[in-house]
């Protein structure tokens, strides 16, 4: 009789062992830095950023580019560095650049010839978005 209420006593432990671990599993995936579709990203004042120095950069990190819009003058080269855990692209709406998949380390850079607006996404996250602006 004793040894048959300390198998259930045990199983009743394991399952409740279990069960939290489960429970702890779900709210750190819930709590995840990562944002889901049509969440904001990123920080700042949301404003465009005007390009400064030779070759202006996108740092994509956390999910989101920085500086999310920004502002170049005909002719300028803008580089995306790609500082994330996980691989990222650029591509434009239009489809006047894509870079290929990249992941940490990596970067792509693109000239600016034409003036106009060249809204682009991560089509791997496609609530990453921004936009470069040309004048």
């Amino acid at each position: 009789m004793t040894h048959d209420i300390r198998v259930r006593s045990s199983k009743r432990w394991a399952a409740a062992l279990i069960t939290a671990v489960a429970v702890v599993g779900l709210l750190v995936g819930c709590s995840s830095s990562k944002p889901g579709p049509g969440k904001a990203t990123g920080s700042g004042s949301g404003g465009t950023t005007p390009a400064t120095g030779n070759v202006p950069t996108v740092t994509v990190k956390n999910f989101a580019f920085t500086p999310q819009q920004l502002t170049v003058t005909k002719g300028t080269k803008v580089t995306w560095k790609f500082e994330d855990t996980v691989e990222h692209n650029v591509t434009a709406n239009d489809k006047s650049f894509k870079s290929g998949d990249e992941g940490v380390g990596g970067s792509y850079t693109f000239t600016f010839n034409t003036p106009g607006k060249y809204d682009y996404v991560c089509t791997i996250h496609q609530y990453m978005t921004g936009t470069v602006t040309v004048q």
